[in-house]
């Protein structure tokens, strides 16, 4: 409960004041030095104050450097070429692949038909394979009657606690398993964590993860 706190409200309120001390301390820094230039200029002529070609020498050095930065040669260790800061996948990425149409194919069964390997598919493409099978619990003050435990691909979390009631469909025939889900949101909600009634102390079952091949 204290991260997602921390995630969702602590972090971003210290990002905006943040902001607006570093905003603030640079035009009361600016300010101060033209004030500094300033004097009482009766009747002479605006080529002859200081505090005016200070500002526009400042003008003209940002756009400068604003110019030299977007202008200058690409390189694989610019910003936007980095790593994201939530998951592994760089910002230009290609697409996680389609989720193919043979996936869906054969009867649908239910989430007590995942076994072992099985391939769980967010709306944009395969987010991860099933590992087991978790008993349902409580998580932030909601009630789930169980948890898939799997293993994410193509960038996702190494360990994710996947709900029941975010499966929408489950096809036995190619062990797949359709999440109604953004294979960028399980941070979002989440799912990299365990439920709370497995983080809060010794468990009451004597094996709370069950390979889901039994």
């Amino acid at each position: 409960m204290g991260e997602q706190i921390k995630r969702h409200l602590v972090d971003p309120v210290v990002i905006a004041i943040g902001a607006v001390v570093v905003t603030g301390a640079i035009i009361i820094g600016i300010g101060n030095i033209l004030l500094s230039l300033y004097k009482e200029y009766k009747g002479v002529d605006s080529f002859d104050r200081w505090e005016l070609w200070f500002a526009l020498g400042l003008a003209l050095a940002v756009i400068a450097v604003g110019a030299l930065v977007s202008g200058r040669p690409k390189s694989r260790n610019d910003v936007l070429d980095k790593e994201v800061v939530l998951g592994r996948r760089e910002f230009f990425e290609e697409p996680l692949p389609p989720v193919s149409a043979a996936a869906r194919s054969g009867p649908e069964g239910t989430v007590n038909d995942i076994t072992d390997g099985y391939t769980l598919y967010a709306t944009n493409g395969a987010l991860a394979t099933a590992q087991g099978l978790i008993p349902g619990g409580s998580d932030y003050g909601r009630r789930f009657s169980g948890f898939i435990y799997a293993h994410g691909l193509h960038g996702a979390s190494d360990e994710l606690w996947i709900p029941f009631e975010a499966v929408t469909a489950v096809y036995p025939e190619t062990k797949s398993a359709f999440l109604a889900v953004k294979g960028d949101e399980t941070e979002f909600f989440g799912w990299n964590y365990p439920p709370e009634n497995l983080r809060r102390g010794p468990s009451t079952e004597k094996d709370p993860l069950r390979p889901v091949s039994q």
